[in-house]
């Protein structure tokens, strides 16, 4: 249904529950990537579908799960995607309005970047939750949070090149500038009311410490 926020599981390692918690109770849908459905099961989270190919989801559980007519399984063998993007473009075809991701963290350093690059690879209003932080991808339309406590840090990072960014509420503030792949975004804080981010062109992450 038009406007329901998801709950997408990554099979990786969880954040303290603490955080992952709230996410599922406010989740509208939450949804498992393959292998994933292995820990919603021992931390006995209630799901509403299961993606992927399958490949890391035991059979004996598989079957278990089929089972149950409440959880739908969508299988998807297409090797030029991986399950997290998969899911995301599964949960935006549903109707999806904001897709909250946790579980990305912990093995192959490369999955987890490839997590970073799913934001971008599929642009919506989609974040990613970690023990550290979240991460999302800055929007056309530019990024506003008057939430965010005073002295809490951030970094910006460029996925190619990025013009006319423009911030404020930060400590360092950028007007019209220019940020390429490298490090210079890293390590801003936020002094104002308000965290205002934009750009011209390019996709900007936002990585933001709890």
């Amino acid at each position: 249904m038009a406007g329901e926020r998801y709950v997408i599981i990554a099979n990786g390692h969880w954040p303290k529950e603490a955080i992952w918690r709230p996410l599922v109770e406010d989740s509208d849908h939450v949804m498992a990537c393959d292998g994933a459905a292995v820990q919603c099961i021992e931390h006995k989270v209630t799901m509403n579908s299961i993606i992927g190919d399958m490949d890391s989801l035991p059979i004996e559980i598989e079957s278990k799960l089929k089972q149950e007519e409440e959880i739908q399984f969508f299988e998807q063998t297409i090797q030029e995607e991986n399950d997290l993007v998969k899911a995301i473009h599964w949960a935006i075809k549903q109707g999806a309005s904001q897709i909250e991701v946790f579980g990305i963290e912990g093995g192959d350093m490369s999955h987890q970047f490839a997590a970073f690059l799913a934001l971008c690879e599929v642009p919506f209003h989609t974040r990613l939750n970690t023990s550290q932080g979240t991460i999302e991808l800055i929007p056309k339309s530019g990024y506003r949070n008057c939430s965010i406590e005073k002295k809490r840090l951030f970094s910006l990072f460029a996925i190619g090149a990025v013009e006319g960014i423009k911030t404020s509420g930060a400590k360092w503030n950028l007007k019209n500038e220019e940020l390429r792949p490298g490090t210079r975004g890293l390590h801003n804080q936020v002094e104002g009311e308000c965290l205002e981010i934009s750009m011209d062109s390019g996709q900007l992450l936002l990585f933001l410490n709890r």
